[in-house]
């Protein structure tokens, strides 16, 4: 047998596999989804709760930035912590004490599967509420002046966020205890992320720590999407300082993923914790 039938026979049986991958881990997703939508708690806190959240703070804003600025960043980062990070965390945890992860674990599924199924709807949630924040911000007449910096924001936010979810899904022991493992990331996001109080009025070496949370990197890129502004508050000028401000803002997030999701795998516990 030649080299060239060996790697065409293994092409032909690793094609149906990944084949098969993706349609497990899709019905995992639909059992997910219908799983979040027969829970109206669930529901209520992915819909309803950042945008009361988002309005609270986008009233205490003192930013000083545009009217559609301060929007998006409020409204996405309130997104990133309850439709994403807490729901994920409940839904996690509950899904343990009720065996069905570790009944999944036991069949064909993997574990990075079943981690991030749940995540899916709730991305495309977070997905349609960030649309409507950057709606608004349009309608008021906020220009997008580097669109791709925006997608980054959404992308590089939605993705440390579902990694800390599973890390505190780990170490959260019930349903009910998730509202205070979730509660100390959640404070310190609200303020130290930029749109509650202006990280300029923080010292120094509080600013310079704030900027490397799984926040704020978030809201400075949209600030830089929408106003060209660095962490400085200075406009930046040219296209490379552009890409290396956006690159200095997106290297937190994907350290926060990178280590969050190898925790997050390592320390998961299938069994009920209660």
């Amino acid at each position: 047998m030649t080299a060239d039938t060996v790697s065409s026979a293994a092409s032909t049986t690793d094609a149906p596999r990944r084949g098969s991958t993706l349609r497990r881990f899709w019905a995992l997703v639909r059992g997910e989804t219908t799983v979040l939508l027969r829970n109206r708690t669930a529901v209520f806190t992915a819909v309803a709760l950042p945008f009361l959240v988002g309005v609270a703070f986008f009233g205490m804003s003192q930013d000083g930035a545009g009217l559609g600025v301060v929007l998006t960043m409020v409204l996405v980062g309130t997104a990133l912590m309850f439709v994403i990070y807490y729901t994920m965390v409940t839904s996690l945890v509950g899904r343990r004490e009720q065996l069905v992860l570790k009944r999944l674990l036991a069949g064909e599924p993997s574990a990075p599967e079943i981690l991030w199924a749940p995540a899916v709807p709730l991305w495309v949630l977070f997905g349609v509420q960030s649309l409507i924040a950057i709606g608004g911000a349009l309608l008021l007449g906020t220009p997008i002046v580097h669109p791709w910096a925006l997608l980054l924001a959404l992308v590089g936010g939605a993705a440390a966020w579902t990694a800390l979810a599973i890390v505190s899904a780990a170490y959260t022991r019930t349903v009910e205890s998730a509202q205070l493992t979730t509660l100390p990331l959640i404070l310190i996001s609200l303020l130290l992320s930029g749109f509650s109080v202006p990280l300029e009025w923080l010292p120094g070496p509080v600013a310079r720590i704030a900027h490397v949370l799984p926040m704020t990197p978030v809201v400075d890129l949209v600030r830089l999407a929408m106003t060209g502004v660095g962490t400085d508050g200075q406009l930046l000028a040219g296209a490379d300082a552009v890409r290396a401000a956006a690159g200095g803002m997106l290297l937190p997030l994907l350290i926060w993923t990178v280590a969050s999701v190898a925790l997050g795998l390592r320390r998961f516990r299938w069994d009920p914790r209660s």
